[in-house]
């Protein structure tokens, strides 16, 4: 807190005559140096989407699931890994891929743009071979375009991996992905400006008989940065869509269990000596209690009183 205490006459009489004889230094007191950081405005922050936790849970999903796409083709539910997304230039991403191979656009309106999928056409081989029956690696039979049937396989995977890939996301962000087109030679495919980021995800295929191939799916990294803090975040939230007939299935059965239906009527009780004494035909009295306690599962929930129905012995619950 500053002083509020007014200098004297005197005070400011000898302040004067310091600064006029040079007794006094009237330069101001030098500041210690700063140290600045250069900033490029419209520069790209690497550290905006942090880890992406989120969009690495969204892959462990699609993984898992595309399988059951896949499995049609192959007979079997090949093993898919996951590959931490990767952070790339389109232009560096571009310059190691093949002049031939499967790409598909597929339009997301809810982040305002595109995503790629690009196959190997050695994968698209394979899944013909192996459901027309064969079993084994299968060479590239073109090297310039796909058959009517490797069109066709391409575009059932295609089909079933964006409906995947809308389920993986709505826990997360709802998303509608509409398939735009597709191409065979990267050079002629417009996915974003050769200089833009992108986020590869790549799903590695491990089959038995073959070497790996890789599926990579590309997002561009200026469509993720709007929902940036839900990737980043590491809780997520649970949809408000309910599955009804997995609900239904469930209630069923859980309403068709077994349990065990135990009405006590007595619990007569002897002494060691009667025990003893006990032999083949003879009659033990055993007292009924007026209220009979009902047992399901070992605990008690009812009470009721011993009666007859139909011939036979019946429990008629009262609490």
């Amino acid at each position: 807190m500053s002083s509020t205490r007014k200098l004297s006459n005197e005070e400011v009489s000898a302040l004067i005559e310091g600064l006029k004889d040079g007794s006094l230094d009237s330069t101001p007191g030098a500041s210690e140096p700063i140290e600045y950081k250069p900033f490029a405005f419209g520069a790209e922050d690497t550290n905006l989407l942090g880890d992406l936790h989120t969009l690495r849970l969204i892959n462990e999903r699609f993984a898992r699931q595309f399988r059951n796409i896949l499995l049609p083709m192959l007979r079997f539910a090949p093993r898919i890994s996951t590959l931490p997304p990767e952070t790339r230039r389109y232009e560096d991403y571009q310059k190691g891929l093949d002049s031939f191979l499967s790409l598909s656009i597929a339009r997301v309106d809810a982040l305002k743009g595109n995503i790629l999928i690009t196959m190997p056409p050695r994968l698209i081989s394979i899944l013909v071979n192996s459901f027309f029956g064969g079993r084994g690696d299968s060479n590239v039979t073109r090297a310039n375009e796909f058959t009517p049937t490797e069109e066709r396989i391409i575009q059932n995977v295609v089909d079933g991996g964006l409906r995947t890939l809308e389920e993986c996301w709505r826990e997360v962000y709802p998303i509608d992905l509409d398939f735009s087109g597709s191409e065979t030679n990267p050079a002629f495919t417009f996915f974003v400006e050769a200089q833009e980021l992108v986020i590869v995800c790549s799903f590695v295929v491990q089959l038995p008989f073959a070497d790996p191939v890789t599926i990579d799916i590309l997002y561009p990294r200026q469509s993720l940065k709007q929902i940036a803090t839900i990737l980043r975040s590491k809780i997520q939230r649970v949809g408000a869509d309910r599955d009804l007939n997995w609900e239904r299935k469930l209630q069923d059965a859980m309403l068709n269990l077994e349990l065990s239906f135990v009405p006590r009527i007595a619990e007569p009780k002897i002494s060691l000596s009667e025990l003893l004494r006990l032999r083949e035909n003879m009659v033990v009295e055993i007292p009924a209690f007026e209220k009979v306690k009902v047992l399901v599962e070992g605990q008690d929930l009812f009470t009721g009183t011993i009666g007859e129905r139909d011939g036979k012995m019946a429990v008629c619950l009262t609490e």
